[in-house]
């Protein structure tokens, strides 16, 4: 299985919901995740958590949202986390996924976590698993990110 939309939508359909919409959203007490569907690209929501992946033992992120494209171009795929206040247990499970379907990624690659409140930012910068989260996405040509409450600034 390839990490994209036909793929996702035929394997595991009752995780997988597709739209073309403005925003795509994906929330969790009171923590909201929202990517800017400016352009009206057809877009899927992946349930990770309790759905594509339901081993309570392997640790892994809430949703993953794909940025659908034609056969030939790469695919943009959000890792995202919703959680408490604990960023570095955001960083870690965020990792896991990633790494979980490293063998399958095709496209560029971004985290994102929204926290309930974001820790003092310095002391997060220098955790060696914030830079190995970091340096696995610069090999996708992607980044990690986080906030509290709401995360609204990915466009595509």
């Amino acid at each position: 299985m390839k990490c994209n939309c036909q793929d996702f939508k035929t394997n595991y359909p009752d995780c997988t919901l597709c739209s073309d919409g403005k925003k795509i959203t994906v929330q969790e007490n009171k923590r909201k995740y929202i990517l800017n569907n400016l352009s009206a690209q057809k877009v899927c929501k992946i349930q990770i958590d309790g759905c594509v992946i339901d081993d309570q033992n392997q640790r892994k992120c809430d949703y993953l949202i794909i940025v659908c494209k034609t056969e030939d171009a790469k695919e943009e795929m959000y890792f995202i986390e919703l959680k408490g206040k604990d960023l570095i247990s955001a960083v870690e499970q965020l990792t896991q996924t990633i790494e979980y379907f490293k063998p399958q990624i095709i496209g560029k690659v971004f985290a994102r976590a929204v926290l309930s409140r974001v820790p003092n930012p310095k002391s997060i910068e220098n955790d060696s698993r914030v830079k190995k989260l970091r340096s696995l996405l610069k090999k996708y040509g992607g980044n990690f990110e986080y906030s509290s409450v709401q995360f609204e600034k990915d466009r595509i």
